[in-house]
């Protein structure tokens, strides 16, 4: 018997397609993959070809696994996702900047957005830059101490209703949403058409952008500090 927990489970929605992917967890190889296209432009949301979609997919797989899915990671590439871009700066006194030192200001950066937009759920957080003493860096230089540290944020969140929806549609089949991924946010960052959706999305989930302050527990070979936030995002 094949056991579910080696074995991740993705489902891309677009408004021209559909797709549900099947990986083995240790390997970039695919179990199972199969897409239908919707040819709207429009983008509306549609969840009756997700359901009929679900209904052609989901028992196939299972069968194969010979057993249930439990769990899905969703790829979204819709007009809804919201970027909010935040800027905050806080003193250190000439100490070392690490990331403990930079906890509690992502600790406000992220509670800001969520009072500010608290009909929203944060998907994505993304480190920018950083602004040390005022000289610009794309990533934290190690063992560097300051007086000053500013960091530019990116957020991308959903509306709660918008994510209700498709819990809706995946708890027919008692799935629940794991993880919810940004599609836009994949391609900008690998910045390469040709590489498969499900691929890249595997990487930013084992946290290969080590600017994303990782908001649930993930495991990575390469491991950036933000793991450190693990359970204080969590």
């Amino acid at each position: 018997m094949n056991n579910e927990n080696n074995f991740e489970t993705f489902l891309y929605y677009s408004n021209k397609k559909l797709s549900i992917c099947v990986q083995q967890s240790d390997k970039d190889s695919k179990f199972y993959e199969k897409s239908i296209i919707l040819d709207d432009d429009l983008n509306n949301l549609h969840l009756d070809k997700l359901d009929e979609f679900l209904h052609s997919n989901i028992f196939i797989i299972e069968k194969s696994l010979k057993r249930f899915i439990k769990n899905i990671t969703l790829i979204i590439e819709h007009k809804e996702p919201l970027k909010i871009a935040l800027s905050l700066k806080k003193k250190n006194y000439g100490n070392l900047l690490n990331g403990n030192s930079l906890s509690s200001l992502l600790k406000d950066a992220r509670n800001q957005i969520k009072e500010s937009y608290n009909d929203k759920s944060i998907i994505h957080m993304i480190i920018d830059r950083y602004l040390i003493d005022g000289e610009r860096f794309s990533y934290l230089p190690k063992k560097i101490k300051c007086e000053n540290v500013c960091i530019d944020l990116n957020f991308v969140c959903l509306s709660e209703d918008f994510i209700k929806k498709f819990e809706q549609s995946f708890s027919k089949y008692q799935i629940k949403i794991k993880q919810i991924i940004s599609a836009d946010y994949i391609k900008d960052y690998f910045k390469d058409d040709e590489i498969d959706i499900f691929f890249m999305c595997k990487k930013i989930i084992q946290g290969h952008n080590q600017n994303e302050v990782l908001l649930v527990p993930k495991k990575t070979e390469n491991k950036g500090f933000f793991e450190k936030f693990f359970n204080f995002f969590s």
